[in-house]
C-alpha cells in the first residue's frame, strides 16, 4: 500500500501515522463523509473462527462508547477477503486524532498533565461501569483532539472482568511494563484498580518524560559484541519486569509538584488501597483547577490507618519509592500461655500504642487451638488459574493446603500457617491490605512467600503463605506470588473481618493437637546429639513444634506433630508399638526424618489419615550417623505415648 492507494472504495491513503500489532496505522481521507480517518489493520492468525472472534472483540468493546468524549470513535469495521495463505485482514476505520499517541510528546505541565487525567479517568470510569478493564494505559494509547480534549486509543488489550471473553494477543490479558500494575505484572486477573495505575505512571511520563520504574538502558550500538548486546537487552528486559511484578515506582515530587500526592495514592502498590477511577478524576480535577491544590477531606488519598510506627524521613525528600508499599526513600496473644519467660511476639519486637475506637482491640487470631486455618483458604479464588481443592489431612495443626491444578498436571502448593515470626526476621509489614500487614519474604524462583499480620499489630500468631509447585514445572515466579497474591487478599478478608473462624468441633481427647511436643524430649534423650543445648528451644504454635539447635557440626534436631497418609519406605521399625519409618533426606539433603504413625483417624472423604510424631535431625554429618539419631529420637519420643 503506498499514498494516494483508494481502499474500499472511499478511503484515500495518505500516510503512515503509526504502527499496529498487524502493520501500519493509515492516515486516510473519507471520499464519501469528507472527513479524514485513521485506518488500523488486524489480521487473523491460526483458526479463523477463534481469531475473528479474538479481532471483533476489540470493535465490539469501543462501539459500546462511540458517544463518549474521550474515548477514540470507531466508525466502521472493513473485512478484506482471505489471501491465498488464509490470511484475513480487519481495517478498523477510526476517528482520526491529529496528535497520534503522547509518547512522541515533549513533557508537559503538571497542571495541563492533571486536566488530561480528568479526561481518562472519566473514561476509564465508563469502561469500568460497563464491566471492561483497558490493561494498557501508557502514553502511545493516549491521544488528543484538535480541541485538546484527551482520548483513550487501542483496546486491544482489554478484558471483560464481568466474564471470560478478551481481546488479548498474549494470552489472557497484555500489558506494557514499564506502566503495569504488579498484580497484572504477577499473573493476577485484571481489575478496575490496575487502570487506575496505569493511568499514574502514564500521568507521570507526561509530565518527566520517562514511565516512574526509570529510562531503559540505552543501547551502545558501538560497544561490545552482537551476543553482549543482546544479555544486556536481556537483563535490562528482567530487570523491568521484575519491577513491574514488585511494583516499584520512583517518583521525583520536585517535577510532579501539586500531582504529587494524588499519583502517589494512585500508585499504591496494594490495588484495594488506590482511589477507583471517580475518585481519581476528583483528585485531577481539584489540582487542573488550582495548581496549588492538594487533595481534601473530600477527596483524600485512599490509604489504611496504620498502626505501625513510620520510618524516619529526612527533610527535603524529592523522590518516592512504592516497590512494597508506600515508603518515602531520602534522597530520591496465643492463648495458651505457651511462651516462655522472655520470650517475644510475632514481631519481636515492642509494640507501639494503639488506639482501637472501642477500647482494647479483640484478638482476631485467639487461641490456635480452636482456629480453623482451612476456613482461610476458599478454592474458588483460584479459579482463573485451574481446579483448587483443599487437603485438610496434611501437616501440623498449624497448616493448611490447597492444590491448584494447571495445565499439563502441573500443581501449585498454597499452604497456609500460623507462624510465631516472619521467617526472614522482618518486624513490620512492607504493605497492607486493608488494616491487615503484608510482609514481603524474600523470594525464589522455585516458590513465593508472603506473612500477613492481623489487625492491630499486637498479635503473638501471624498468617504464613508459601507457594510453591507440588508436581510438574513452572518456569515462572511470577506466576507463583501471582497466586500468593490471591490467597492473601483472601487471608486478609477473614482477618479485617474480625476473628478468624473456628473449628467447629475440638480435636479428639487423644489427640496429639492436645498435647506439648517440647515435652517428648528431655535432656537425656537430646544427647545423642552432640552438642544440643535442651534448655533452649524453639517453640512454635500452641508448643506442636519444637527445635534444638547445636554449635557442632551445625546439627539441629525437630519434633513436630504432622499428619498425612502413611508414610512408607524401606526402613520401618516399631517403638512402644507403633511403625516408625525412617527416610534418609527426608526433609532435603543433610536431614533424615523419622515418622512415627500414633494415631490412625478418618481424614477428608473418609481417607485413612495418621497423626504422627515426625522427627527431624540435620547437620553436616554422614547421613547413617544422622538417621541414627533420629531413629533413637523417634524411639525416645514412641515411649512418652500411650502403648497401643
Amino acid at each position: 500500500m503506498r499514498p494516494g492507494d483508494e481502499f474500499a472504495g472511499r478511503f484515500v491513503l495518505r500516510k503512515v501515522i503509526g504502527a499496529g500489532r498487524s502493520g501500519d496505522v493509515w492516515l486516510a481521507h473519507d471520499r464519501l463523509t469528507g472527513q479524514d480517518v485513521a485506518l488500523k489493520p488486524e489480521r487473523t492468525e491460526g483458526d479463523r473462527g477463534t481469531e475473528e472472534r479474538r479481532l471483533l472483540g476489540e470493535p465490539r468493546a469501543m462501539a459500546k462508547f462511540r458517544d463518549h468524549p474521550h474515548v477514540v470513535t470507531l466508525l466502521d469495521v472493513a473485512a478484506v477477503d482471505p489471501d491465498e495463505t488464509g490470511v484475513a485482514t480487519y481495517w478498523f476505520i477510526m476517528e482520526y486524532v491529529p496528535g497520534g499517541g503522547l509518547d512522541r510528546q515533549a513533557p508537559i505541565p503538571p497542571e495541563r498533565v492533571a486536566r488530561i487525567g480528568v479526561h481518562l479517568a472519566d473514561a476509564l470510569a465508563a469502561l469500568h461501569e460497563a464491566g471492561i478493564v483497558h490493561c494498557d494505559l501508557k502514553p502511545a494509547n493516549v491521544g488528543l483532539s484538535r480541541r485538546g480534549d484527551a482520548k483513550l486509543l487501542d483496546f486491544g488489550a482489554a478484558y471483560r472482568f464481568g466474564g471470560a471473553e478478551t481481546v488479548s494477543v498474549n494470552g489472557p490479558f497484555s500489558f506494557t511494563p514499564d506502566y503495569a500494575a504488579p498484580e497484572l505484572a504477577r499473573g493476577n486477573i485484571p481489575r478496575p484498580a490496575s487502570d487506575v495505575f496505569g493511568l499514574a505512571a502514564t500521568l507521570y511520563a507526561l509530565v518527566t518524560g520517562s514511565p516512574p520504574r526509570g529510562d531503559e538502558p540505552a543501547e551502545d550500538e558501538d560497544h561490545g559484541e552482537a551476543g553482549e548486546r543482546r544479555e544486556d537487552a536481556e537483563a535490562a528486559q528482567r530487570l523491568t519486569y521484575w519491577k513491574a511484578e514488585q511494583g516499584v515506582v520512583e517518583l521525583d515530587a520536585d517535577a510532579l509538584g501539586p500531582l504529587y500526592p494524588v499519583l502517589a495514592a494512585m500508585l499504591q502498590r496494594d490495588p484495594r488501597q488506590r482511589p477507583d477511577a471517580v475518585e481519581a478524576g476528583r483528585m485531577l480535577a481539584a489540582v487542573a483547577a488550582d495548581p496549588d491544590a492538594r487533595p481534601t477531606e473530600d477527596t483524600p488519598p485512599k490509604r489504611p490507618r496504620r498502626r505501625w510506627p513510620a520510618p524516619a524521613v529526612a527533610a527535603g525528600v524529592a523522590a518516592l519509592v512504592l516497590g512494597l508499599g508506600l515508603v518515602l526513600v531520602p534522597g530520591g496473644g496465643e492463648g495458651n500461655g505457651a511462651h516462655e519467660t522472655g520470650e517475644t511476639g510475632g514481631t519481636g519486637q515492642d509494640q507501639p500504642e494503639k488506639d482501637p475506637p472501642n477500647g482494647e482491640q479483640e484478638s482476631v487470631i485467639g487461641d490456635p487451638r480452636t482456629v480453623d486455618v482451612c476456613a482461610l483458604s476458599d478454592p474458588t479464588a483460584f479459579s482463573a488459574y485451574g481446579r483448587a481443592e483443599v487437603d485438610e489431612d496434611y501437616g501440623n495443626f498449624d497448616r493448611c493446603d490447597t492444590y491448584v491444578y494447571l495445565v499439563d498436571e502441573t500443581r501449585v502448593d498454597v499452604a497456609l500457617r500460623l507462624l510465631r515470626n516472619s521467617p526472614s526476621g522482618k518486624t513490620q509489614p512492607d504493605r497492607f491490605i486493608g488494616e491487615t500487614g503484608v510482609m514481603e519474604e524474600p523470594q525464589e524462583t522455585s516458590e513465593c512467600l508472603l506473612t500477613l499480620v492481623p489487625p492491630g499489630g499486637d498479635e503473638d500468631i501471624l498468617v504464613g503463605i508459601r507457594v510453591d509447585v507440588g508436581q510438574g514445572a513452572v518456569d515462572a515466579a511470577g506466576l507463583l506470588c501471582g497466586i500468593a497474591e490471591v490467597a492473601a487478599e483472601n487471608v486478609a478478608d477473614e482477618l479485617n473481618a474480625g476473628q478468624v473462624p473456628r473449628r467447629s468441633e475440638d480435636y479428639p481427647e487423644d489427640s496429639l493437637a492436645r498435647l506439648d511436643a517440647c515435652a517428648f524430649l528431655d535432656a537425656e534423650a537430646l544427647s545423642v546429639v552432640p552438642g544440643v543445648d535442651p534448655e533452649a528451644p524453639k517453640r512454635g504454635v500452641a508448643n506442636w513444634d519444637c527445635e534444638w539447635f547445636s554449635d557442632i557440626d551445625n546439627l539441629e534436631a525437630e519434633l513436630i506433630f504432622h499428619r498425612d497418609q502413611r508414610r512408607d519406605g524401606p526402613d520401618v521399625r516399631r517403638f512402644n508399638g507403633y511403625d516408625t519409618t525412617v527416610a534418609p533426606r527426608g526433609d532435603g539433603p543433610g536431614t533424615c526424618t523419622a515418622f512415627v504413625h500414633y494415631r490412625e483417624y478418618q481424614g477428608q472423604e473418609a481417607r485413612v489419615a495418621f497423626e504422627m510424631l515426625r522427627l527431624r535431625v540435620g547437620g553436616e554429618r554422614l547421613m547413617d550417623e544422622l538417621c541414627d539419631m533420629a531413629a533413637t529420637l523417634a524411639e525416645s519420643a514412641a515411649a512418652r505415648l500411650p502403648t497401643p
